[in-house]
């Protein structure tokens, strides 16, 4: 049995593939089964799958229809034989000794989950970056402390965005019978925010929990072509999937505290969604982007969230803006936007 087993989720990377194995092939720790599964490629990134796991004898290629990103990791996982599992994604790439400190971690603490940091990097720009890490006090949590986080904050700590634990599944190596029990409660359908579900469901069978603090061995690129990068108007949809699946995660799992964490998320993504309406349409016509805005505002799911928001740390700026969202005072909202904030 492999000490690490690391799935690489591949959808038309054919540019970025070969670098991104080869930061796999060269980790300190070389007991590593590395699992490529790809999702339906069209564009050569299936055949390199597979020229790769002819070369290279822990490397292993797989193949599905294309069903999404949490539909690979899940079936990628299924081949896993490590006792954990780790997760990179194919476009971005990692330092040599990021799962040998990983696993070294969870080794010694007997930990369920490790997490580390990573730094964001942008492809039309390598001299911008910045890092993130979970800004949690302690650097182990055992059961009763991850109880702790599921009823407490989690999720959102009552500022905006505040997600205390970094939930990126590439920032974390997990027990392989923990994902192999707890992926079914990801579900598919969610393409924003699976990170989070990811986190969420593994963490609500986890016993222990450790970190490693001022760590960034995770590179993740910021791509042009990224859903973050670019107005989505299927937007409100996807986290409203998410939001879903999430209270489905909470209730199913016996922690319903977790939803006013979940609702205040889903408040805080859509001010982001609100933002990006006027931003990243600066050609499009006020009358267009109101309408926009009104279609969001007026929606069942953010009226309900505005209503029951609880997020006593939020910043007196966003407060004000919370206000506007519930007057509908869209001409105001467009200048604050348009003036204020920048793409």
């Amino acid at each position: 049995m492999p000490a690490v087993s690391v799935v690489v989720p591949v959808y038309n990377m054919k540019n970025y593939l070969q670098r991104c194995v080869d930061g796999l092939l060269q980790q300190t720790l070389s007991d590593l089964q590395i699992i490529l599964m790809d999702d339906g490629s069209n564009d050569g990134s299936g055949v390199m799958c597979d020229d790769l796991a002819l070369l290279y004898g822990n490397v292993e290629s797989y193949h599905q229809k294309n069903a999404g990103l949490t539909a690979a990791w899940k079936a990628g996982s299924s081949y896993a034989k490590g006792e954990y599992i780790g997760y990179v994604d194919a476009d971005d790439y990692i330092d040599r000794d990021m799962f040998q400190r990983l696993y070294e971690r969870a080794k010694e603490t007997d930990a369920d989950m490790v997490c580390c940091g990573l730094e964001h990097l942008y492809e039309e720009d390598p001299e911008k970056s910045w890092t993130e890490e979970s800004t949690l006090s302690e650097d182990t949590y055992d059961e009763e402390g991850i109880k702790g986080l599921l009823s407490g904050s989690l999720i959102n700590d009552g500022s905006f965005m505040g997600r205390p634990l970094l939930v990126n599944r590439v920032t974390k190596l997990v027990k392989r019978e923990l994902v192999l029990q707890n992926m079914s409660l990801c579900a598919d359908a969610v393409s924003i925010g699976e990170d989070v579900q990811f986190t969420l469901a593994m963490l609500t069978g986890a016993k222990k929990l450790a970190l490693i603090k001022d760590y960034y061995p995770y590179h993740y690129y910021m791509q042009p072509s990224s859903m973050t990068m670019h107005y989505d108007a299927a937007y409100m949809d996807k986290i409203n999937t998410m939001r879903r699946n999430l209270i489905r995660i909470a209730r199913d799992s016996g922690y319903p505290a977790i939803e006013q964490q979940i609702w205040n998320d889903f408040l805080c993504l859509t001010v982001m969604h609100v933002k990006a309406i006027v931003c990243k349409q600066k050609k499009t016509p006020y009358a267009t982007v109101r309408k926009e805005m009104e279609k969001v505002l007026r929606s069942r799911s953010v009226m309900w969230a505005l209503g029951h928001a609880k997020m006593p740390r939020l910043a007196l700026s966003v407060r004000l803006f919370l206000e506007l969202m519930k007057w509908e005072w869209y001409p105001v909202m467009y200048l604050i936007i348009r003036v204020w904030f920048k793409e």
